[in-house]
């Protein structure tokens, strides 16, 4: 929760206005102003203070980072249309990829709920090979979902010379190569020969 929205739920609770609080708080108006609208982050000292002048105790505690949960459904925003060439975010492609292989154990959440259809054949088709691919490494049936995607309508292969193409096209992931699509693990799974 941010300050603003504690302030401003402490003060109204109170049934206080900005500047009851600010008397009762010592502090100007325009400083309950500024942090209720979000234009001022307070120290914690002045959060706990404006807390206390409308009757409330601040309470902070600091707990261990759990990782946030990767999910393929969230990767249809990894395809942006307006960008140039193929408009595909690999970072967080590869990023989600990174995270599954830190924490195997999420990998049946993180591809449980399908992606949405970005209206691009050959990105859809990738996303769905990829969960496929990271199911079968996991020793998890694929999911359901993935059935209903239709392979890329063209070839989707690695930009660069014949050679290159060529040697894209043998290290693709059998998940990737059924859906046409030819790129190699190395490509998008760092841990890959």
């Amino acid at each position: 929760m941010s300050a603003a929205v504690l302030v401003r739920e402490a003060r109204e609770h109170a049934g206080l206005s900005r500047s009851a609080l600010a008397a009762k708080a010592g502090v100007p108006t325009s400083t309950v102003s500024r942090i209720e609208d979000g234009s001022s982050d307070p120290t914690l000292t002045m959060l706990a203070r404006l807390i206390a002048a409308a009757g409330k105790h601040l309470s902070v505690s600091v707990t261990a980072r759990q990782p946030t949960s990767p999910a393929i459904e969230l990767l249809a925003g990894a395809y942006r249309p307006d960008a140039r060439d193929r408009p595909v975010d690999w970072t967080r492609l590869r990023g989600f990829l990174d995270q599954l292989t830190a924490h195997p154990e999420l990998s049946a959440d993180a591809i449980e709920a399908p992606p949405s259809r970005t209206g691009d054949a050959a990105f859809d088709a990738l996303l769905a090979g990829i969960a496929e691919k990271v199911a079968d490494d996991a020793g998890i049936p694929r999911p359901r979902w993935t059935k209903s995607v239709p392979p890329s309508p063209t070839p989707w292969t690695a930009p660069g010379t014949p050679a290159r193409t060529k040697r894209a096209r043998a290290a693709a992931p059998p998940q990737l190569a059924a859906r046409n699509i030819w790129l190699a693990a190395k490509d998008l799974w760092r841990n890959a020969e």
